[in-house]
């Protein structure tokens, strides 16, 4: 093989490189670029709480990512009742799904008569008791 023919593949060997790792970085960034800017775009379920006092229905309706259960006034949805802690649970979206944390309360979260002890996945339809207060879970996927 003569000098030339060797510097000529090796020339084309370098071109053919620099032309892969330009192809490779522009699709990563392409790919990044897209997903960043769908993540802005995440719309999140509507969730609504349902909850008996007095004898008749309060409804309350959320659509931000988090959601705080309990019975102090600054909670999101505040239920008064003594057998609730102050700060009792939190519900967050998150992971394209609903979950339900207990904020180590007194007397416990449950959902479907299992006692949460972690963050657990909730869905439409879900009853959950904190304290003694059961609440019907809904979400509505717009």
């Amino acid at each position: 093989m003569t000098p030339f023919i060797g510097l000529g593949l090796r020339m084309l060997m370098m071109i053919s490189l620099f032309v892969f790792l330009v192809i490779a970085f522009s699709l990563i960034w392409k790919s990044l670029h897209t997903k960043y800017s769908q993540a802005g775009n995440l719309v999140i379920p509507m969730l609504t709480l349902c909850y008996e006092r007095y004898n008749h229905q309060v409804e309350q309706a959320f659509t931000s990512s988090e959601v705080t259960i309990g019975r102090d006034p600054e909670c999101d949805l505040s239920v008064p009742n003594s057998t609730m802690s102050a700060r009792h649970a939190t519900l967050s979206f998150h992971q394209n799904q609903w979950w339900i944390e207990d904020l180590h309360s007194t007397n416990g979260s449950y959902i479907e008569d299992l006692r949460i002890e972690e963050p657990m996945v909730i869905k439409d339809g879900d009853l959950i008791v904190c304290g003694e207060v059961p609440i019907t879970i809904s979400i509505k996927q717009y």
